[in-house]
């Protein structure tokens, strides 16, 4: 009966403090990702400062969003902020943490990836013509005609 009463005892044990290691595993994660994406955000913004409007907002906005959770996470390191700001049903197999890791990925991506994405079905085209003219001695960098709207967009 003791050995029982022990093991029960070391069970529930790990799984409470199994649960906030993870939670609080995820904040440095949380920290970094959005730290990065803000960086990256902004960097975006300058460079790209002469492209449509919409765009350089949109990596503001991503910008703002961002530096909102970067700002969040660091205050629940600090142990400002102690509980969360909504729960979540039991028995699920993700956190808030991982949900925030998630939505700082995807919402931190998603202007860069809107913006610059290519064509899938184009890009054996692409590599073949590339590979023909180093084959020929013609590789060159080639500038983009600012003329030619989206001339890299789908």
């Amino acid at each position: 009966m003791i050995v029982f009463n022990s093991a029960l005892i070391s069970v529930m044990a790990a799984q409470s403090t199994g649960l906030s290691f993870k939670s609080t595993a995820a904040i440095p994660v949380v920290l970094w990702v959005t730290g990065f994406l803000c960086v990256l955000n902004v960097a975006l913004a300058i460079f790209y400062r002469r492209n449509k409007r919409a765009e350089v907002v949109s990596y503001y906005a991503a910008f703002a969003f961002e530096l909102v959770l970067f700002v969040a996470a660091l205050l629940v390191l600090l142990h400002v902020i102690s509980q969360s700001f909504f729960r979540l049903p039991a028995g699920l197999p993700i956190n808030q943490g991982e949900i925030g890791i998630a939505l700082a990925i995807g919402l931190g991506l998603f202007p860069a990836a809107y913006w610059h994405r290519i064509n899938i079905s184009e890009l054996p085209k692409r590599i073949t013509e590339d590979g023909k003219n180093m084959k020929n001695n013609q590789a060159n960098v080639r500038v983009r005609d600012r003329s030619i709207p989206g001339e890299w967009m789908n």
